[in-house]
């Protein structure tokens, strides 16, 4: 009696999913990227009081994904990873920059 060939496979594995919570703390720690770069096209494509305005914004509303995720995590006890540490140098640094062009 022959046996039954396994079925062909292409050789790469599918990587395992993340849990549905785990994927919206790894995009709210990224979001404040997004902030920062419309921040950044605000300051420097608009070259006015209103343009700093906006950018200042948009720059504030980075912090708020990071803070609730920071409050998020003390409250679960979790770690932020490197996802907080990357929006809080990203936050800071940018700021800085921000502060030294447009304070």
């Amino acid at each position: 009696m022959s046996q039954p060939e396994p079925p062909v496979t292409s050789g790469t594995a599918e990587p395992p999913k993340k849990p549905r919570d785990q994927v919206i703390a790894d995009n709210l720690w990224g979001s404040p990227a997004v902030f920062v770069c419309l921040a950044f096209l605000s300051f420097y494509v608009f070259r006015s009081a209103s343009g700093d305005r906006i950018g200042w914004t948009l720059y504030f509303c980075g912090w708020l994904p990071a803070v609730a995720m920071g409050a998020w995590s003390a409250v679960k006890r979790r770690s932020p990873g490197v996802g907080g540490v990357f929006a809080l140098v990203l936050l800071t640094a940018s700021g800085g920059v921000f502060w030294l062009n447009h304070g």
